[in-house]
């Protein structure tokens, strides 16, 4: 796995269709959550800016309302709808325009997306401080040099030869032993990557895994990582199925989960990669 290898397989990372033959229909709780975030923000803000704006109806007084409020609030209600209808869409993942051989997000994408970014990193920092508070690591080692966790990932403070990250919404803050060790897979914060992208995600660590410890993460390391890790399990043959590689993984990070889709996505993962192995014998 080469850069110019990496580099041509990036234009798969977003927008790829997901087909839908599973048994779990419903997402969980968590996703909704996720949607119902960006729509409340949208939302509220509109609101507010609808209450607020000097219009006769209310019998504001023109020009009560500082205008650079009122573009504030114009300026949060439509990034976030925008990011709530690509998320129900599972697409335009790359908007945000995070750099696929660095991780880095530019500066313009905080400036024309900063009512998106300012709220999801203080909900994301929050978290991150609540986690601690109740003894959840940053990132923890679900198999021998196989690692989960979130964003906050560097806290173990360590260089990883292999680094898959699953966020298009934070820069990398892993570090890597190599410019090759890291593979950027967009996702927003509960879709997980499509059935061709787990395939690309689990022979890349597992090919990194025999240089040295190997990390999986997203925003949380609990869902989008979850999946990935489980699929990179079973490609290193440390357990025949996704289902007993997710009950492992639980033992050593108790709030991993994975919604319907995830686990869709892992069973059609799985399929193919198993017809794979049978043509091989």
């Amino acid at each position: 796995f080469g850069s110019s290898a990496r580099r041509a397989q990036r234009s798969s990372y977003a927008g790829q269709s997901r087909p839908s033959p599973y048994s779990q229909p419903r997402l969980m709780g968590a996703v909704h959550g996720v949607y119902l975030k960006y729509v409340g923000l949208g939302l509220g803000s509109y609101g507010l800016l609808w209450f607020l704006a000097p219009l006769e109806r209310h019998g504001h007084v023109p020009g009560a309302t500082p205008t650079w409020l009122l573009g504030l609030l114009a300026h949060v209600s439509a990034v976030n709808l925008l990011v709530a209808a690509l998320f129900r869409l599972k697409q335009g993942m790359s908007i945000l325009g995070k750099d696929a051989e660095t991780g880095t997000v530019p500066l313009w994408s905080y400036l024309f997306f900063a009512g998106f970014h300012v709220p999801t990193w203080l909900y994301t920092r929050l978290h991150r401080l609540r986690d601690k508070a109740a003894g959840i690591a940053a990132a923890d080692e679900v198999a021998p040099g196989w690692w989960l966790g979130g964003r906050y990932g560097a806290e173990v403070k360590r260089s990883w030869s292999g680094i898959v990250d699953l966020t298009c919404e934070f820069p990398e803050g892993c570090v890597g032993t190599d410019p090759d060790s890291y593979l950027l897979l967009r996702c927003w914060d509960g879709v997980p990557p499509t059935p061709e992208q787990l395939a690309m995600a689990a022979k890349f660590a597992v090919e990194r895994r025999k240089r040295g410890d190997v990390i999986v993460h997203c925003a949380h390391g609990r869902g989008r990582s979850t999946t990935v890790m489980c699929a990179c399990l079973v490609q290193a043959g440390l357990f025949a199925s996704w289902e007993e590689a997710f009950e492992a993984v639980k033992l050593k990070r108790e709030v991993v989960k994975l919604n319907s889709a995830m686990r869709r996505t892992l069973s059609q993962w799985q399929s193919s990669f198993l017809a794979e192995k049978e043509k091989v014998k």
